[in-house]
């Protein structure tokens, strides 16, 4: 028997983008446009969100820093603590995009900016432990280092601007962005004979860590216009959404 293929459902996927601190309406909205219609070329139908789990640019710097500072501590297992993990949760029972009688179910996409990118995190960990099955995908572009849960390390992508190369083998390059230096990816493990503790910088780490030679700073990942142009004429924002997109295809996304 064959199949009409005009009954077959396109995949779904629902996109949040997850804003920092003091974020304003539009920041991330050309990406969330950029992104969404890179996702519908490849076949998906999107439905899309920004989301402010620490509020957005009308509410106090210092309470939103205080927040973010004690979500980037929290140890793996200790996600249901997280202040912005938690109102994300209950930003997605608000605004969720998708019928709850969808088959399949939609994948879900976060891409978090700063300090969205730790809430991101706590939330798909804590989304696994209520609904079982896989965990949504996280983008962490910009965003301070905070140890990611063993169940995520191969769904979280690590963003940052590009500095100089670090000497030694790994010539990896630092980060030219100060905001993704904060926190750490770094945890204590047993080590050699007598299994002595030894404090291990990439315990906690994503398996993808991306630089990005973005011009500008913190703010400027998702600019789409001079200056903020490198030599080879492409855009901030066209820099990291190539970056994203190389690795959504490794995690299913791609044509």
């Amino acid at each position: 028997m064959l199949c009409d293929s005009s009954l077959v459902r396109p995949p779904e996927v629902d996109l949040y983008l997850v804003a920092g601190v003091r974020t304003a309406p539009l920041f991330m909205e050309g990406f969330r446009l950029a992104l969404g219609e890179r996702l519908e070329a490849a076949g998906w139908t999107v439905r899309s969100k920004l989301l402010f789990p620490y509020g957005d640019w009308t509410r106090g710097l210092v309470p939103q820093l205080r927040e973010i500072r004690r979500d980037i501590r929290l140890a793996p297992g200790r996600e249901d603590r997280s202040v912005g993990g938690n109102r994300l949760l209950h930003a997605l029972e608000a605004a969720e995009l998708s019928s709850s009688t969808s088959e399949p179910a939609p994948k879900r996409l976060f891409v978090g900016h700063s300090g969205g990118g730790v809430a991101a995190v706590h939330a798909s960990r804590m989304l696994m432990e209520r609904e079982g099955g896989p965990s949504a995908q996280v983008v962490m572009i910009g965003s301070p280092r905070c140890r990611i849960p063993p169940e995520l390390l191969d769904s979280v992508l690590f963003v940052y601007k590009q500095g100089t190369a670090r000497r030694g083998a790994s010539a990896r390059p630092s980060s030219a962005d100060p905001i993704s230096l904060l926190g750490t990816f770094g945890g204590w493990s047993a080590a050699g004979r007598y299994r002595v503790p030894a404090w291990r910088t990439g315990k906690h780490a994503p398996a993808a860590i991306r630089p990005v030679p973005i011009a500008g700073g913190h703010a400027d990942y998702f600019r789409g216009h001079p200056p903020y142009v490198g030599p080879d004429g492409r855009s901030n924002l066209e820099l990291v959404l190539e970056t994203v997109w190389e690795w959504l295809v490794t995690r299913g996304f791609g044509e």
